[in-house]
């Protein structure tokens, strides 16, 4: 899993929104509470050098290697894969739940996706292969563990590839490669670029929100304030300290940590929908409806929400339903594969395999170098008896 958004139980989860968001002040002196929570600085131990640090003998013996010493960009680029994925595509291992720092990672072989990426930056770094870290939005998907349900978000890391190279056994086209150890839909588009701090920001809120599943309040406040304070900007900080705040009783600051995260513009409605429970909860109607009328609104325009209640249709075998939501995510965005991908899949399941192939050729214009297109073609029409689309 990537950084995480977090949400109690208790709360009523609705992604979507309407009308203009109230302004919000940067964050007050009032909307901290260091007494309730002793807070101390020193319990927030990692730093952005750490972060991204790695052992001083990995780091000698990396730059010691001839690929390094005497290899263009396309050979240390492809060093930097074979490390990280190895020749069985299984050097390091996906882990959700725990977020570590880059030693961390590279000693335990594993690790979720912000901690993976943190660490193919590092190597990525030593080996002066140019990268990215970014972020992309996939659709919502919650998981739930400890009483807390968690909104997953996704990272990876973003490389310029100037030209065709070989690796991991097969040749890679110029353009950019995407190193994902979770693949998601969407996963594949370019994102939005972190600096450090940002991705700081990320880590200390991924481990405040494993603290706070834990009961550890404590810490779950020291690792939210300081991802506040190395990232003012980063609104789901704010929303998570929001529901420290809640199940600590401390109504009122939760109110103001949340205007801030949806003054930030939170796209994910965590913030808005957690805000419109609040002043339900407190009995001021009037508000909530206007809340619960910015979360329809918010909804209706947001594509990822479309397509990701497609896709959980289609797991049920709800298949018009499937259809009705994926053509709400298609109305929505342009040039988006996976839509194209599911719906050919919804319209076959639906027996309309004319409806796929038309879908199928707008997978096809959008990449035609893409194996799984034709795959899919051959599996899906074939097997209805149709001619599969011309590519």
């Amino acid at each position: 899993m990537g950084y995480r958004s977090v949400v109690s139980l208790c709360m009523v989860i609705l992604i979507c929104g309407c009308s203009a968001p109230p302004k919000a002040a940067e964050p007050q002196a009032a909307m901290w509470q260091d007494a309730h929570f002793a807070y101390d600085d020193a319990l927030v131990t990692v730093t952005e050098r750490s972060l991204f640090a790695l052992d001083g003998d990995l780091v000698r013996s990396l730059r010691a290697d001839p690929v390094v010493t005497q290899g263009n960009q396309a050979t240390r680029t492809a060093h930097l894969l074979s490390l990280i994925f190895g020749p069985d595509l299984k050097a390091f291992a996906y882990a959700g739940g725990h977020s570590t720092q880059a030693a961390d990672t590279w000693r335990a072989r594993h690790g979720d996706c912000l901690s993976l990426s943190v660490l193919s930056v590092a190597l990525a770094r030593v080996l002066e292969v140019p990268v990215q870290l970014q972020e992309v939005r996939v659709p919502a998907n919650f998981d739930r563990r400890d009483g807390v349900d968690f909104l997953n978000r996704h990272v990876n890391v973003l490389v310029p590839n100037e030209r065709e190279l070989r690796a991991m056994g097969r040749t890679l086209p110029a353009g950019y490669i995407v190193i994902d150890f979770e693949p998601q839909i969407g996963a594949r588009r370019k994102g939005d670029a972190l600096e450090d701090r940002a991705v700081l920001a990320r880590f200390y809120n991924n481990l405040a929100a494993e603290q706070l599943a834990r009961g550890e309040d404590r810490l779950a406040y020291a690792h939210f304030k300081a991802a506040i304070l190395a990232k003012p900007a980063y609104a789901a900080s704010y929303s998570n300290l929001a529901q420290l705040y809640l199940r600590a009783g401390l109504p009122t600051a939760a109110e103001m940590a949340l205007l801030r995260a949806v003054a930030l513009n939170d796209e994910s409605g965590l913030a808005l929908s957690s805000l419109h429970q609040l002043v339900l909860n407190q009995g001021r109607e009037a508000e909530a409806r206007v809340y619960e009328r910015r979360l329809q609104l918010l909804r209706e325009q947001d594509p990822y929400y479309w397509l990701g209640l497609g896709l959980d249709r289609l797991r049920q075998a709800q298949v018009q339903q499937a259809i009705d939501a994926l053509q709400r995510a298609q109305a929505l965005t342009r040039g988006f594969a996976e839509v194209h991908r599911y719906l050919a899949i919804a319209y076959w399941q639906a027996g309309k395999p004319h409806l796929a192939r038309d879908q199928l050729a707008m997978l096809s214009a959008l990449d035609s170098g893409d194996a799984s297109v034709a795959l899919l073609n051959k599996k899906l029409l074939k097997s209805s008896g149709d001619t599969p689309a011309a590519h």
